[in-house]
């Protein structure tokens, strides 16, 4: 999973009328290098200002549906 395959499929289930939206939520469970990866790009794409620290866990809430990133334990 990277942010451009992100992306891809969120825009898939936002474009599709025939997918219920509200409370929608999706869980990813990612190996340690695209949890770090992803954790990177999305930071520095929200522009934040504060010191990367990367997460055990972290969510994002695009296009009103919130994506949870897990490590693989």
């Amino acid at each position: 999973m990277n942010y451009e395959k992100l992306i891809e499929t969120l825009s898939a289930i936002i474009e599709n009328d025939k997918i219920e939206k509200t409370g929608l939520s999706l869980t990813y469970h990612l190996s340690d290098e695209d949890h770090l990866n992803l954790s990177v790009d999305l930071y520095y794409k929200t522009q934040q200002h504060e010191e990367f620290q990367p997460e055990e866990e972290f969510e994002v809430e695009i296009g009103g549906i919130i994506i949870k990133f897990l490590k693989k334990v």
